[in-house]
């Protein structure tokens, strides 16, 4: 699969590898860890649209959500899909579309952070505010689509 310019352009420091995904956690447990960070998450984008302007405190809050947000993306892929296609593939297509969506946020985090402060601010406080709103609709399409459907492929035998 070919690499992005983007890719290429992360150096081992900017990468922590130091994240361990804990597998052994029961998917109950972690889908109730996961809507907590979902809510730990909209008390920082709150913050972001409370800003009339894009400044330097919303670059900061956003440079501080990218690592767990990332992190967060990346569990919810490696456990919660996971538990899905081997237990309820049949059912997975529209988990399987929301999970796709952390290619954009990845995309935002990655391509459109690092451009923000050199935007006119106008610019820059719309496409804060179009992050938040379509992180917002994914958060919740994952509570009500995803998460559900990880539970009761868990349960199965």
């Amino acid at each position: 699969m070919p690499r992005d310019k983007a890719d290429e352009e992360l150096s081992r420091e900017e990468i922590d590898l130091s994240y361990r995904i804990n597998f052994d956690e029961p998917i109950p447990d972690l889908i109730e860890r996961l809507k907590r960070e979902h809510r730990q998450f909209e008390s920082k984008l709150a913050e972001l649209d409370a800003a009339d302007t894009f400044n330097n405190q919303s670059m900061k809050i956003l440079e501080e959500l990218s690592g767990p947000i990332v992190r967060h993306a990346v569990e919810e892929e490696a456990r919660v899909i996971r538990v899905i296609m081997h237990k309820a593939r049949q059912q997975s297509e529209e988990s399987i579309k929301i999970a796709q969506e952390h290619n954009w946020i990845a995309d935002f985090i990655k391509k459109t952070i690092p451009t923000l402060a050199s935007m006119p601010q106008q610019q820059a406080k719309q496409e804060v505010t179009k992050f938040v709103q379509n992180l917002r609709n994914h958060f919740i399409e994952e509570e009500q689509v995803m998460f559900p459907l990880a539970l009761r492929a868990d349960s199965l035998p």
